[in-house]
């Protein structure tokens, strides 16, 4: 596949750009500019599109590029302005200058000079003389750590031009410039990766893009269940590129050999302690890398020398012999083996090094390390590692481990093995009880098979003492949890957490427990310390530490429902931080946690941009599917994409074998939204109500206000006695503002309307308030009281601009003022979409003839003669 385009343009270069312009044309008082850099960060483009734009047609350019090999040769830049039948060195140089200067009546003459750190002695003089004597402003690109001639340093040094150091790209600038290049919106986790991989390096980074596009690796996402194409993705290893590979190794293999060894060692070991690379390498050697760019120093860091640029590591590695590279992963691993107060990420690398070396591989070492990954949220590497441990004789630790990394993996059927052969050995109540705990939540949580959960749960209790049974109770607390009884979970939660020496798995699941029913029963005052004790547990315990994700989903949903919106917002920013940098699946759940905070914000663009990735892992099976269909569902439909939310939806009821039971309302208010979006709204009002009382059922009180309200921001006016009943007893701020606002909608009072939607908007959430204000300025219109209706549209047109574009059967009711009443615009919204008088009373529970009653009056109203033109009426076609 080819680039898109085969133009790439000058991204996040305005400023440089301006300040370029400004030294050439004198209007800060240089004489021009040097435009200093790294190789490859876009000096030269820079130097040459700044030039191109001084005053078209009122200044005449001129280019001049310096090579080593030119440098041998006196004024060598400038041959094509030389005079070669002189033999005088300053009647040659007085011809340089005046060909260069030289310009036609009426205009001026810009120079820029590219690689100066290249030019001969003669050639520096020329440009010091051009500047010095104000003959024409120019334009200087030089190489950052390379030797520069005097004439050339003396241009800044002297204060005759500015000096400006040229940064590499952001990550969102990169971003930004791929985008650019293949047409199409790129994946965040590409564009982190690709960022990672190049630093923000534009020539390292076009290598990069193009070789990855010819073979396919980075393209348009192939058409998945619930994501659309699109979004172009990057799968498979970073790998330099011919090109790229030749374009680093000739700056590379210019090195002494000592110097060489240095990148050598911290290509198969970065980063290193300066000691510790001093003694695996030369010290000499590592201080003149240092001084060459080509590492850099973290004084402030335990293993402070890293690479410069992560590619180095990639060219010398595919240049070292297999027995060399060998060799030195040996070394550094036994060098690491000799750090005392190592980190976790110490422990990580020294055993990979040991399995990659060959080297005789400890048991003990590498359960450890497994340990540390997963605690690194790198389930892969701790599965691997495991995987080695067990070859190498370890035991039921190793094997507990490895359960938990497949389960991030969503690899159930591989835990359930693991775990089964487990239990067929002899072990210990306290070992039961731990392996139970997994076997609890693979089956809920991956497996989605509940049934076998509590089969599990009944079969521990009778094969142990009764010591341990109070460990076990918390296991019964999540399965309470799960199935929606939060008053049954919230009880036994509270008897298993004053079991004496309750296991961290135990108390891991009782806490959890608690986090999903509190949440659910809008007791949300109460989640805080609960929170906290999660964390604290989590961060202690390094087996269950990679479950962060996982519980912080758990809190932020309670924290969300009850109208804490910018509290869980930070929560979800703190967690995602944590794994910012770590690929493969937790890349995936961050996405949906980021997702799901952008929603609740009412930041649909960004919701969909989060929410539309897809997991490079591959799709998850269990509850994440529920979590992530229904909030991109949403998102999709409170855009107005009515055929992707459906396609979405389908999408979930595909994937899950049967609802998650907690989750119901939730899956039953997605419903509603979709068939909102397409202008079933009676259905949609009909589908939040049965959401409503499938929580009032299980005591999800906040899950009730969430549906209700919806309903009530679909137009249903019955809702107000229930919402304030349950004002009273859901903690936050959301059930008293849902209260007020469904009490103003079913009094028909718009200034009621719009103190709901300032609740909201102060709340955070934007779209239940830009609906409010729609409302109001619909009831102001049935009042004809014009202006106030205008200024309330306008209200709920900003919030909705605000959110990224909204389209909700508020928004659209009011950005459709017409003499129709909602029934007949949700008749002509269906007709619209082709459906016959009979599909449309079978969806809305009406006969045909009251149907056709309604299109016939909607005709009187409008003037219209047909369907067409009915729908017109609503389309403003």
């Amino acid at each position: 596949m080819k680039p898109i385009t085969n133009t790439w343009p000058l991204v996040g270069r305005e400023e440089e750009l301006s300040l370029v312009n400004a030294a050439v044309t004198g209007a800060d008082g240089y004489r021009g500019i040097v435009i200093a850099g790294a190789a490859g960060v876009g000096k030269s483009r820079l130097a040459r599109k700044a030039i191109a734009q001084v005053h078209p047609g009122r200044w005449v350019s001129r280019w001049a590029r310096a090579t080593a090999s030119a440098r041998a040769l006196p004024l060598g830049a400038f041959t094509e302005w030389t005079d070669l039948g002189t033999t005088d060195t300053m009647s040659a140089v007085h011809g340089v200058i005046g060909h260069l200067s030289a310009h036609p009546a009426g205009a001026r003459t810009v120079i820029g000079f590219d690689d100066a750190h290249l030019l001969d002695d003669l050639s520096a003089f020329v440009v010091l003389q051009l500047v010095q004597r104000q003959l024409a402003p120019v334009v200087v690109t030089v190489r950052t750590g390379e030797p520069v001639p005097d004439a050339i340093t003396a241009l800044w040094k002297d204060g005759h031009l500015q000096r400006i150091e040229l940064q590499p790209l952001s990550e969102e600038e990169t971003g930004e410039l791929v985008t650019a290049v293949v047409g199409g919106q790129l994946d965040p986790y590409a564009a982190r990766r690709l960022w990672n991989v190049t630093r923000g390096n534009t020539l390292y980074l076009r290598h990069l893009v193009e070789q990855e596009l010819a073979s396919e690796r980075l393209a348009p996402r192939r058409e998945a269940p619930g994501l659309s194409a699109g979004a172009w993705v990057w799968d498979g290893p970073p790998t330099a590129s011919p090109g790229l590979a030749d374009l680093i190794s000739a700056q590379l293999d210019a090195l002494p050999p000592a110097v060489g060894a240095v990148l050598d060692v911290l290509a198969v070991g970065e980063p290193l302690p300066v000691q510790m690379l001093a003694e695996l390498a030369d010290s000499d050697a590592v201080e003149d890398a240092h001084a060459l760019g080509l590492i850099t120093v973290d004084r402030c860091g335990r293993h402070p020398v890293r690479l410069a640029h992560p590619l180095y590591g990639e060219a010398r590695r595919a240049r070292v012999t297999p027995l060399r590279l060998g060799r030195l992963q040996a070394e550094v691993a036994e060098a690491l083996g000799h750090v005392e107060d190592f980190e976790v990420r110490d422990l990580v690398r020294r055993a990979v090094l040991i399995l990659e070396s060959g080297l005789p591989a400890d048991p003990g070492l590498l359960t450890e390390a497994a340990t540390a990954a997963l605690s690194l949220f790198d389930p892969e590497l701790a599965a691997r590692l495991c995987k080695a441990a067990i070859s190498n004789g370890a035991g039921y630790d190793v094997h507990v481990i490895l359960s938990v990394a497949l389960m991030q993996l969503s690899r159930g059927e591989e835990v359930e093995q693991v775990l089964t052969q487990l239990l067929a050995q002899l072990l210990s109540d306290e070992q039961i009880v731990d392996v139970t705990d997994l076997r609890i939540g693979n089956l809920l949580w991956i497996l989605n098979r509940p049934e076998e959960a509590e089969s599990a749960l009944l079969r521990a209790r009778e094969a142990t003492a009764p010591r341990v049974h109070g460990a076990l109770t918390a296991g019964q607390a999540i399965i309470h949890a799960y199935h929606a009884r939060p008053l049954d979970a919230v009880e036994v939660t509270r008897s298993a957490l004053r079991a004496p020496d309750l296991p961290e798995l135990s108390g891991m699941w009782a806490l959890g427990a608690l986090l999903i029913a509190l949440g659910d029963m809008g007791r949300a005052s109460e989640i805080a310390p609960i929170a906290a004790r999660v964390y604290d547990l989590l961060s202690r315990s390094t087996r269950v530490s990679v479950v962060r994700l996982h519980f912080s989903e758990f809190h932020t949903r309670g924290l969300r429902m009850a109208g804490y919106v910018q509290e869980a917002t930070d929560v979800t920013t703190r967690i995602c931080d944590e794994v910012a940098d770590v690929p493969g699946w937790a890349q995936g759940f961050s996405a949906i946690l980021t997702g799901l905070a952008e929603l609740a914000a009412g930041n649909l663009d960004a919701a969909r941009k989060w929410l539309e990735q897809r997991f490079t892992t591959g799709i998850p099976v269990g509850y994440i599917p529920t979590i992530w269909y229904c909030a991109l569902a949403q998102a999709q439909a409170m855009s107005g994409d009515a055929t992707n939310a459906a396609q979405t939806l389908r999408a979930l009821d595909a994937w899950g074998r049967t609802t998650i039971p907690y989750l119901k309302p939730e899956y039953l208010l997605t419903k509603a939204w979709v068939c909102a979006a397409t202008g079933a709204t009676t259905q949609a009002i009909a589908l939040a109500h049965r959401g409503a009382q499938c929580a009032a059922e299980h005591a999800q009180n906040a899950h009730e206000v969430i549906c209700l309200h919806t309903a009530t921001r679909f137009g249903a006016s019955t809702t107000a006695s229930r919402l304030q009943e349950l004002a009273g007893k859901v903690d936050g701020p959301r059930a008293p503002a849902a209260a007020q606002h469904a009490t103003a909608l079913a009094a028909g009072d718009p200034v009621g309307l719009l103190a709901a939607s300032h609740q909201f908007e102060e709340m955070g959430d934007l779209l239940a308030a830009m609906d409010a204000a729609a409302q109001a300025a619909a009831t102001y219109r049935h009042q004809d009281r014009n202006g106030s209706a205008l200024a309330a549209a306008a209200r709920a047109q900003r919030l909705a601009d605000t959110c990224g574009g909204a389209s909700t059967p508020a928004l659209r009711e009011a950005q459709q003022p017409s003499p129709l009443t909602g029934r007949q615009r949700e008749i002509i919204t269906l007709a619209g979409q082709g459906l016959s008088n009979k599909q449309i009373a079978d969806k809305l529970n009406l006969s045909v003839r009251t149907i056709e009653g309604h299109l016939y009056r909607a005709s009187l109203k409008t003037g219209a003669t047909g369907r067409d033109d009915l729908g017109a009426t609503l389309t403003g076609d």
